[in-house]
């Protein structure tokens, strides 16, 4: 699984943020903000003032692909396969593949996800039961610098947050801090600002466990189209990336902005 740190010079003390993309196979647009976000900074350094503070104050570590396997079987002979999971084969069987975003720990299997290996949110046998969640859980255990979390699906133009796994949101001042931040924004990609939960129950998700278990403040964009029934759905065309990177452009800069401290946006 191939990764990319942006960053004027490696220090593990400078602040940390994360975007990472395609848990789920058939969203390939997700994969496409974190590497055009990437080209954006590289290109704008020594050139923005922005771009330029941040890329010499930060460690901004790109994952865009955490999902190879099936990405690339999503697009076996050139025609999509409409596939979901990764590409596990469970136990010799007919059934293949586990949900990537059910299988974190944190209350892992208590709702919005399956014990059958035929479905699409089929949440593994154990968490962490496959290598591609345990790639993730060692770069962020050994990466304690980062404070913020950016995972990228595909589609319904939201911007989530904990918890996924229960209907309650998160409480106190760090629920203030997802709710101003989603909040903010919502104002420049137009996306619905919402707990995870708000749109079905899942539990085994990257944020909930990112958040739950090392309080990195941990979001989800569920990218365009809005709909699938004309927009597109997750195969929206390769018309649909730039307008969608410039769509999330600002909200990105953003978190990258705070990630050296997200309760700075409570008094700001």
């Amino acid at each position: 699984i191939n990764g990319i740190t942006i960053t004027s010079q490696i220090n593990s003390i400078r602040p940390g943020i994360l975007f990472v993309a395609l848990h789920h196979s058939r969203e390939h647009l997700s994969s496409e903000m974190p590497m055009k976000l990437m080209e954006y900074l590289l290109n704008n350094y020594n050139k923005d003032p922005e771009v330029t503070r941040l890329i010499n104050t930060r460690n901004i570590y790109i994952i865009p692909m955490i999902n190879p396997d099936g990405g690339m079987f999503d697009i076996k002979n050139r025609s999509y396969q409409y596939w979901r999971k990764n590409r596990r084969n469970n136990d010799g069987n007919e059934e293949y593949g586990v949900d990537l975003n059910r299988n974190y720990s944190y209350f892992w299997g208590t709702g919005g996800s399956s014990s059958s290996p035929s479905s699409d949110i089929y949440m593994g046998t154990k968490p962490f039961s496959e290598p591609e969640t345990v790639a993730l859980k060692n770069f962020i255990e050994t990466h304690a610098n980062i404070r913020i979390i950016l995972t990228f699906h595909t589609y319904s133009e939201l911007i989530l947050y904990p918890w996924g796994h229960k209907n309650e949101g998160v409480g106190g001042k760090d629920e203030s801090v997802f709710v101003k931040m989603g909040q903010t924004m919502s104002a420049w990609n137009n996306y619905t600002p919402q707990k995870s939960s708000d749109l079905y129950i899942a539990s085994g998700d990257t944020c909930d466990w990112a958040y739950g278990e090392h309080q990195i403040f941990c979001f989800t964009f569920e990218l365009s189209p809005k709909s699938g029934w004309f927009g597109g759905g997750f195969y929206p065309g390769a018309s649909a990336i730039e307008p969608t990177f410039n769509a999330n452009l600002k909200p990105m800069m953003y978190l990258l902005e705070y990630s050296d401290s997200p309760y700075r946006v409570l008094s700001e």
